[in-house]
């Protein structure tokens, strides 16, 4: 069954020494990184799973320079969709291709055969995406289960500075430290014993971080002078005027194209009002504290954008909540080659996503039909339905492919609690 599959994951002994030592050894010069604890991966031999918190695209890279053994990570399959990244990830790196938000039983078939036969390491992180904010995100389902059903002893791998060395949204290397703590958080024994419900608690607690709370307790700055360069991609709502997909950056600077209301990020990631904009703030931002961290304005924004959306479902508006033009749509599976379908202009609507070609042509898709929307990289935004994935690739780097993303997360809350 196993050789009969389309794709066999395989990473070498020798292919892993040599990355350590010349990428590997880069990384851990350029990223400032410190391991803490690494001396327990001199003593535990594989098979193991290797789990961590997930706070930057850098993650898996710098992981494995600091672990002595070949790695077969499990990836989001939409990295996978060219040949070339087919051959690098799956070849040469061992990576195990997953859906995103989509169970998968051959996902799962190949985690066990590489664990319990091959007698190697298997990586994934429990949260399925990495932060936006440097605060860790909700466990994806599955994880605490596949633990127990593996039995094999668990490593944990926290790193600390991650995010705000490079942001998810951001294309610089911030100066700062960057630790990676290796620590042993399950043994077989206890996997054999412990519920799922135990599992999960305990991987909840270990992943919990805030990279910006740790900055300030260890007193560490991270400097840039493009730190808020492509900040616009997390954060999509000015808290001054209210206004969507209005903010743009500069420099340090993040500014509302609309009102004027302007803030610079500061080194360790809190901001300052530089413009006040209409010189009022709008609800929920006029009674918290947004500008203390980017995880408590993403948290505002998303309360606002609940409140507006659910006011514009119950007044019946028919205009676009968010569009774009000059997108293109591809559509594919799996692993294989996407191809193109439409190019023109996305909208997002109240109960539907829409796509207009510059033929006039449109395929429409229901909030309901929609699954696993997210964003590949920077600003990739990708969805299912049923089995087909479709990927929304934007004319500027700076389109927040987010902002749909959480939008239809929304909106699913909404039309589930009108039900």
């Amino acid at each position: 069954m196993i050789a009969a599959r389309r794709y066999v994951p395989t990473n070498f002994g020798w292919g892993n020494a040599l990355y350590r030592y010349t990428y590997g050894l880069w990384l851990r010069q350029a990223y400032n990184v410190r391991a803490v604890g690494s001396e327990l991966l001199r003593s535990l031999q594989p098979p193991f799973v290797l789990i961590g918190n997930h706070v930057s695209i850098m993650d898996p890279f710098i992981t494995t320079a600091l672990v002595p053994y070949p790695i077969h990570w499990v990836a989001a399959d939409g990295n996978m969709r060219t040949q070339l990244m087919r051959f690098l990830l799956i070849k040469l790196a061992g990576c195990i291709p997953k859906s995103k938000a989509i169970p998968d039983i051959e996902t799962v078939n190949w985690i066990v055969d590489i664990i319990r036969h091959r007698k190697g390491i298997v990586a994934f992180y429990p949260e399925g995406q990495s932060s936006w904010t440097g605060r860790s995100l909700p466990l994806f389902t599955g994880g605490p289960k596949l633990l127990r059903l593996l039995k094999a002893p668990v490593v944990l791998a926290k790193i600390k500075g991650g995010f705000l060395t490079l942001p998810r949204w951001s294309h610089v290397r911030r100066k700062g430290v960057l630790e990676v703590e290796f620590s042993l958080l399950f043994t077989p024994e206890e996997l054999r014993t412990l519920r799922v419900e135990a599992i999960e608690d305990r991987i909840r607690h270990a992943l919990d971080h805030d990279d910006t709370a740790w900055c300030r307790k260890e007193g560490i700055d991270f400097t840039h002078p493009q730190a808020a360069e492509y900040l616009e991609l997390a954060l999509h709502v000015c808290p001054s005027c209210g206004g969507l997909a209005t903010l743009t950056s500069e420099g340090v600077h993040l500014s509302c194209t609309s009102c004027g209301f302007a803030v610079s990020f500061t080194p360790r990631a809190s901001f300052l009002i530089e413009k006040s904009g209409t010189g009022a703030l709008v609800a929920p931002f006029d009674s918290n504290n947004f500008l203390d961290n980017i995880a408590q304005w993403d948290q505002c924004q998303r309360d606002y954008c609940m409140s507006l959306f659910s006011r514009l479902q119950q007044e019946g508006s028919q205009a676009p909540l968010f569009s774009d033009d000059q997108v293109v749509l591809k559509q594919g599976k799996r692993i294989a080659t996407m191809r193109h379908l439409l190019q023109g202009t996305m909208a997002l609507y109240l109960d539907r996503l829409e796509f207009t070609g510059r033929d006039g042509s449109s395929i429409v898709f229901t909030i309901d039909d929609i699954e696993g929307e997210g964003v590949l990289k920077w600003n990739l935004f990708e969805f299912y339905k049923g089995m087909t994935a479709y990927r929304v690739e934007f004319a500027s780097p700076r389109t927040s492919g987010r902002k749909y993303a959480e939008g239809i997360s929304l909106l699913r809350t909404i039309h589930q609690a009108a039900n």
